[in-house]
Formats: structure tokens, C-alpha cells, sequence
């Protein structure tokens, strides 16, 4: 019985549900940073907010993945893509 607790494979990272999610939240922040430059009057430089966008949706896309828990998100990943 001992050995059977010493054998678990560990778990594989789920990459093609990270990639949906990052995109769901990588097109949410691009939205939300085209009506701030809007807003703004476009004084900023776009391409600015197309980078934060992105690097924060890679990290809040991992976290979302490692928390393992069912949110609105996924449901809105899996209707899309």
C-alpha cells in the first residue's frame, strides 16, 4: 500500500485551456485600455497598452489555471474558442 502513495505521476499543465483563457483575458484588457486611451485622447502610444495587456494576461491566466477553480472565465473560454 505504501508504494502505491510514492507512485503518483504529477499532473500535467493544461495547456491548451492556459492559452484559452489568456486570450479571453489578453482581449478583456485590450478593450479596457482602448477606452482608457480613448479617453485620454489618445496621447499615449497603443502599442503600450497592447504589451501590459499582454504580460498580464500571461501571469493572471497562470494564476487563474493554478487556483483550479471554475469562475466565469472558463465557461466564456469554452463557448469562444
Amino acid at each position: 500500500m505504501k508504494a502505491n502513495r510514492h507512485n503518483k505521476k504529477p499532473k500535467k499543465f493544461p495547456m491548451i485551456k492556459y492559452l484559452k483563457i489568456t486570450f479571453v483575458y489578453f482581449v478583456l484588457f485590450v478593450a479596457i485600455s482602448g477606452l482608457i486611451d480613448y479617453y485620454a485622447l489618445m496621447v499615449f502610444n497603443f502599442l503600450w497598452f497592447i504589451v501590459i495587456s499582454l504580460i498580464l494576461a500571461v501571469i493572471i491566466g497562470y494564476v487563474h489555471i493554478r487556483r483550479k477553480k471554475h469562475d466565469h472565465i472558463d465557461d466564456v473560454a469554452d463557448e469562444l474558442l
